[in-house]
């Protein structure tokens, strides 16, 4: 299975990877340039989908929210879709964007982590979903 282009996941790593460039120039002007190489980056991407002990599902969501975001999302849904930026790669320096699925009806956890890569190869969407799959101990 593939994960398809996420126009969403490269917007939101664009304006990250600016906003390192503004914050290590003169008057924020490595932004621009930070933007206009992360655009020109490819973005990787990584999943996986995890088996689920059904008692375990709602610790398994407490755990991924947070480490992706702030909150939990209140909602009884049967689906869950928590997106959200971890660090990843050497240092977790490199913004990695990821989406994480829980379904409780099936059980599952899937997760998709996109991530910019130069020239020097990272594997950083690989590792933001290893780093979410120790997390959550399955």
């Amino acid at each position: 299975m593939d994960v398809p282009h996420d126009p969403e996941a490269d917007a939101v790593l664009t304006s990250l990877l600016g906003s390192l460039g503004e914050s290590s120039s003169v008057f924020g002007a490595g932004r621009l340039g930070a933007e206009w190489s992360a655009k020109r980056l490819k973005t990787e991407t990584h999943h996986a989908v995890i088996e689920v002990p059904p008692d375990e599902t709602e610790r398994v969501l407490n755990q991924v929210t947070q480490l992706v975001s702030a909150h939990t999302p209140a909602t009884d849904d049967p689906v869950v879709t928590i997106r959200g930026v971890i660090g990843s790669g050497f240092a977790s320096m490199n913004p990695t964007y990821v989406i994480v699925v829980l379904d409780r009806r099936e059980s599952t956890l899937g997760i998709a982590a996109h991530a910019k890569e130069g020239l020097i190869k990272q594997r950083t969407a690989q590792k933001a979903v290893t780093k979410i799959r120790e997390a959550i101990a399955l």
